[in-house]
């Protein structure tokens, strides 16, 4: 329903304009809500096909106006790290979308700007700039340099949003790390496949990460309310309830994932599987041995190293400079050790060379000896 309240809210707003013709101001609102559904569901097609290339099916598309999500299901039979490397590749390929999407737009509006030559029209690649303030051309059919008919201004606008709107979405999906979106995702794959980090500190960056933005989105929609709009969404109505909306949303997630920790079943989740392992060393009477993993609570997390500090001790030696001419005494002098010492050490090395060297026949016979 929020779709609907959303395009409704839209059209409202685009009555009470009066800059425009009013079918030209609901044209605009109806092909920008048509532009935003089919980029946001060729954003999760491109998650789907990944899976289906993995191995899985669709399950279940879901649309919204800042995003979607597409249900997928996985191929049976594979192991857990299998499993988070098809959920990279996947949880990739949405983003990856808007590249080609945005190159066909920025291909399609150079085009269109250079079959009407007599309109000044700003550079295409203007609006792949985030956050930028680009120009819209005028429409007037007596003025030189505009539009003479709606019709041309219509086509060169929906172009020019269509760009931005691929931008807009790749950087909230990818650098606003608030689960379930793709770049919350993208960090707990990549901390435990590139950089070694156990399943709970990834939960552990995931929960610090998602849980304080969807607090700001809560607040922002909460002040926009009253004009005061730290994210530019001042004025309230459906674009606060939309951003309290995904903020709540994120935050109950957040919180599953948090219960889940605390109640050490992090592998129940299907991004944190690696939590247990499928076998477990068990150390008993009988030795060493490795064992199916029957426990239904994560792995206990390894302890960070302790280093060990050996006792420092002065050098007892006779040092010599590297230019001084080497004493006249035997090389076992300067080492600490008594002479005696050294040579009954030397002698009992030599009787084990020789107890070595001595063939089957001579060890029996000097066991013999001992005997007698």
């Amino acid at each position: 329903w929020f779709l609907v309240i959303f395009f409704i809210k839209q059209l409202v707003d685009a009555v009470n304009e009066h800059q425009l013709p009013l079918w030209v101001r609901v044209t605009l609102v109806t092909g920008n809500e048509l532009l935003l559904l089919g980029t946001v569901l060729c954003h999760e097609m491109g998650h789907g096909t990944m899976a289906r290339r993995c191995g899985g099916t669709i399950a279940e598309v879901l649309l919204w106006p800042f995003g979607g999500i597409c249900f997928t299901t996985r191929p049976s039979g594979r192991s857990p790290r299998e499993k988070l490397v098809d959920d990279l590749y996947i949880v990739a390929a949405g983003p990856a979308t808007h590249f080609p999407m945005s190159g066909a737009w920025v291909a399609l509006l150079a085009a269109y700007a250079a079959a009407c030559s007599h309109v000044v029209t700003p550079s295409a690649w203007k609006y792949l700039v985030p956050f930028s303030s680009v120009g819209s051309p005028c429409v007037d059919p007596h003025w030189p340099g505009c539009f003479h008919s709606y019709a041309g201004f219509l086509t060169y606008t929906f172009l020019s949003r269509a760009i931005q709107l691929n931008v807009m979405l790749f950087l909230f999906n990818v650098f606003f790390p608030m689960y379930p979106m793709d770049g919350a995702k993208l960090i707990v794959c990549s901390l435990q496949l590139f950089c070694g980090a156990s399943a709970r500190c990834a939960a552990k960056v995931l929960l610090w990460t998602s849980i304080p933005l969807s607090i700001i989105f809560i607040g922002d929609a909460l002040l926009s309310a009253v004009g005061k709009s730290f994210l530019g969404g001042g004025g309230g109505g459906v674009n606060s309830a939309l951003m309290a909306y995904m903020g709540l949303m994120c935050l109950a997630e957040s919180y599953k994932i948090y219960r889940l920790y605390v109640e050490e079943r992090l592998y129940t989740h299907p991004l944190f599987e690696l939590a247990r392992s499928d076998t477990s060393r068990v150390v008993d009477r009988n030795g060493a041995s490795t064992r199916l993993n029957t426990s239904e609570r994560d792995d206990p997390e390894a302890a960070n190293p302790q280093v060990q500090f050996s006792e420092i001790r002065a050098f007892a030696g006779q040092g010599r400079s590297l230019n001084q001419a080497p004493p006249s005494s035997t090389p076992y002098q300067n080492m600490g050790m008594p002479a005696e010492s050294r040579q009954a050490w030397l002698k009992r090395m030599e009787e084990d060379q020789a107890q070595r060297g001595k063939t089957v026949r001579e060890l029996e016979d000097d066991r013999l000896m001992q005997k007698r």
